[in-house]
């Protein structure tokens, strides 16, 4: 028997004294039931020991530490195009983070998230022929409800050496890196990269393993590293993989970076319903399939009152025509818990399949820009309110869409 059977049993031998100066019948009972569970107990170990042998049996509930956090984000938005003007809520979004350290080196880490949105498309592919006319999707025609945007099991050893395994995330772009919405200036993401769950230009996260680490050199600055491979969630047949390696000045709060990924974008599984959403004037998803190859670079610049961010693309796109963008946003702290940002994108999208010409046929996506001027203001540490006025100018047209995104974070 081991200890706590030991003690057990201990403690068994000491009731029935104590029951014979009661004389309680009950007692009695109850200590016949405690010895027969007892055996019972024996009985399971001994077997489960035959079964194992000299394996080792995985543990559960055995954490060191366990901590679970996330936030509710909500944004509303104004829509005035060339031919109407819409108002109302765009997307709800509530997020779990959950992580478990086993020891020093093994941890868990979990983001299920649920979210609804109405889509709020700057121009309603109901009315093809005229550019800038927003309209928004019902709730039902969301493509999916319940994602995880996280969910690995990771091994760091060392700061040099960090690999996780399940879903884990892209390390391109600075936005994308900052996946965490509440630490968002400005809500809505860029135009390469604005809806969440496809792989525009490059993927959010993907379903494999990520490398990582930083190498310190000097005093104050380090070396960084980040190599992915694996596949998307709709395109589980067809690999994709990337890397990025960056340098950081540390007394300047700078780092300069450049990127590489290849891939293959899978073609829409539901051509009909394949249009632009989340304030995007693209597909999310192409009509037609291709490889792709691209590299970039990004900048990442803080200090106590200025912020800065910044990424350029070029992807080359296997029988169409190669994607380009760039996007660079600014933000200035006027006081801690208040900050003015200035964002300036441009994505060309480059070519697809143009189902709405005469003669079906392979054209050109088009280029947007888009220039916002926001503003943020945390009325408390894990609250933060913001206000994004948004001008695009739409692809393949001369018109425009203003929009006003009205947003707000809670951490918790």
């Amino acid at each position: 028997m081991n200890r706590s059977t030991h003690a057990v049993v201990a403690l068994l031998a000491a009731v029935p004294v104590t029951l014979r100066a009661q004389e309680e019948p009950d007692l009695r009972a109850e200590v016949r039931e405690l010895r027969a569970r007892l055996d019972e107990l024996e009985e399971l170990q001994v077997e489960t020991s035959d079964k194992v042998g000299g394996r080792a049996v995985l543990q559960a509930f055995t954490a060191a530490s366990f901590d679970l956090g996330g936030h509710v984000s909500s944004l509303f938005t104004y829509i005035d195009g060339e031919a109407d003007s819409e108002a109302g809520h765009m997307v709800s979004l509530v997020e779990l983070f959950v992580k478990a350290e086993v020891d020093e080196e093994w941890s868990l880490f979990a983001a299920p998230a649920f979210y609804t949105f109405n889509g709020a498309l700057l121009d309603n592919p109901a009315t093809p022929t005229v550019a800038g006319d927003p309209v928004f999707v019902p709730d039902n025609d969301a493509t999916e409800n319940l994602f995880l945007s996280r969910i690995y099991g990771q091994w760091q050893p060392s700061d040099l050496l960090q690999v996780q395994a399940g879903v884990v995330g892209s390390p391109h772009g600075v936005t994308n890196r900052e996946w965490f919405l509440p630490g968002r200036t400005i809500a809505q993401a860029n135009l390469h990269t604005r809806v969440l769950l496809a792989n525009q230009l490059y993927p959010a996260f993907l379903r494999g393993a990520r490398v990582l680490g930083k190498l310190t050199v000097g005093a104050h600055d380090w070396v960084g590293y980040d190599a992915y491979f694996g596949v998307q969630e709709d395109d589980a047949a067809d690999g994709l993989g990337g890397a990025r390696l960056g340098y950081t000045f540390g007394e300047l709060g700078l780092t300069l970076a450049a990127n590489y990924g290849r891939g293959t974008r899978p073609a829409s599984t539901q051509p009909m319903l394949n249009f632009g959403i989340l304030q995007s004037p693209f597909l999310p998803e192409p009509f037609l399939a291709r490889d792709y190859r691209f590299g970039g670079l990004d900048v990442d610049w803080r200090s106590s009152r200025f912020a800065f961010k910044g990424e350029a693309y070029y992807s080359a796109e296997d029988g169409f025509r190669d994607q380009r963008a760039l996007s660079a946003e600014a933000t200035w702290f006027v006081l801690p818990e208040l900050g003015l940002s200035y964002r300036f994108d441009f994505y060309d999208a480059g070519s697809d399949l143009a189902p709405m010409l005469a003669i079906p046929a392979v054209a050109s996506r088009g280029h947007s820009t888009e220039h916002v001027v926001g503003v943020c203001y945390d009325p408390h540490p894990s609250v933060r309110l913001r206000l994004d006025l948004h001008h695009n100018n739409l692809p393949n047209t001369d018109d425009t869409v203003q929009y006003a995104n009205l947003s707000w974070s809670i951490g918790f």
